[in-house]
């Protein structure tokens, strides 16, 4: 099923922990409940494919939609927002460092990360982090609940988590760094220099 442009709602139901352990588990993994297919479709329509489409560039889901038992598996928390559709981590294509068509682009995020910061982007940045700026500039406006650079060094995320809602109690636009060191709130700027 066809969520947006870019975006399929079987890559939020993938699980290769889920197709290991089989059973009940991946029979709640690939039939979500209609609320939950909501709130997937709100992150869809609100975060990602906005960012997709100012990014021009590809994404890839690496964990969408985590049902109880699955999110259980991987020792994640039952409060996150994995478990209720609302939150999906993502991966940028190199393309965005790597190719000409999208220097425009790139000169954008640059120069806004100087106007906050000061300072240039370093060069060894990994196109991660492209999506982790812009996502950090955007959080108003794309309705995020929470951006994270999850792991890597910094200026270099594993991957970019992120969550939207339209539940006011999650309301949050929380930026967050998570690495060998733990979890921490971190503001803009912050944000900003880990690429600095």
């Amino acid at each position: 099923m066809r969520l947006s442009e870019n975006f399929y709602l079987e890559e939020f139901l993938i699980s290769e922990t889920a197709e290991r352990h089989g059973g009940d588990m991946l029979e709640q993994q690939r039939n979500p409940d209609p609320a939950v297919l909501q709130n997937i479709h709100y992150l869809v329509q609100h975060t990602l494919q906005p960012l997709r489409t100012l990014l021009k560039t590809a994404m890839t889901l690496t964990s969408g939609y985590r049902c109880l038992p699955l999110n259980r598996a991987i020792g994640s928390k039952d409060t996150s927002q994995h478990v209720l559709g609302q939150a999906a981590d993502i991966k940028l294509s190199n393309e965005i460092a790597s190719s000409v068509s999208r220097t425009r682009i790139k000169n954008i995020i640059h120069s806004k990360v100087r106007n906050v910061t000061g300072k240039p982007l370093r060069s060894d940045i990994n196109a991660n982090f492209y999506l982790f700026a812009t996502a950090c500039f955007y959080r108003d406006e794309l309705d995020i609940d929470q951006v994270i650079h999850e792991f890597g060094a910094d200026g270099r995320p594993s991957w970019v988590h992120l969550s939207s809602s339209n539940d006011p109690d999650r309301d949050k636009r929380q930026i967050l760094v998570i690495n060998s060191g733990g979890t921490r709130v971190i503001d803009l700027e912050e944000a900003l220099n880990l690429g600095c």
